[in-house]
């Protein structure tokens, strides 16, 4: 199978949004990542998995926590920025947001929607990628922002159920 025709299928799948982010300051980077998911609950851990190639994963690789911020609606920009639009890497990447450190040492978005904080637990090296497996230390959630999402190569938001009149679930 070609590589061009999973990677258009998979754009296809609606993702939400994600800033990874490791290292401290002034040594940090981070990407701007789709893959990210549940591995467990009891315990509770996460999976992201990011190119072995790119500029973050040696830092994520040595470091012994990352965080996982959900991008709100508003926060595009800093979307493209992790993910190296106009050449950011490192620490150029943190410009123009507030961030402040968790108790891990990572830095977490301040208006993301989500924050999670992860120990490292084990990093599975496959081919391309890595998968990397982490404890989950801390969440943080703000109900009041809305998600962003990524699908067919555009960004979006999705509106929440909540926002839904009873109205149009009637029509249905």
């Amino acid at each position: 199978m070609a590589h061009s025709i999973l990677a258009s299928a998979l754009r296809r799948l609606p993702s939400g949004v994600n800033v990874i982010t490791a290292g401290r300051a002034p040594n940090r980077s981070g990407y701007t990542g789709t893959a990210f998911f549940s591995l467990s609950f009891e315990p509770q851990r996460v999976i992201i998995s990011v190119n072995r190639n790119s500029s973050a994963f040696p830092v994520i690789r040595d470091a012994e926590a990352f965080a996982v911020n959900l991008l709100s609606t508003d926060q595009q920009d800093i979307a493209e920025r992790f993910a190296g639009k106009h050449g950011a890497k490192g620490e150029e990447r943190y410009a123009g947001a507030v961030w402040r450190t968790g108790e891990l040492g990572v830095s977490l978005l301040d208006g993301a929607v989500t924050n999670i904080e992860c120990r490292i637990e084990e990093i599975i090296e496959r081919h391309s990628h890595a998968l990397i497996i982490g404890e989950v230390f801390s969440v943080a959630v703000d109900q009041t922002r809305e998600a962003l999402v990524y699908h067919d190569s555009r960004y979006g938001a999705v509106t929440s159920p909540a926002a839904v009149s009873s109205s149009a679930l009637a029509a249905e």
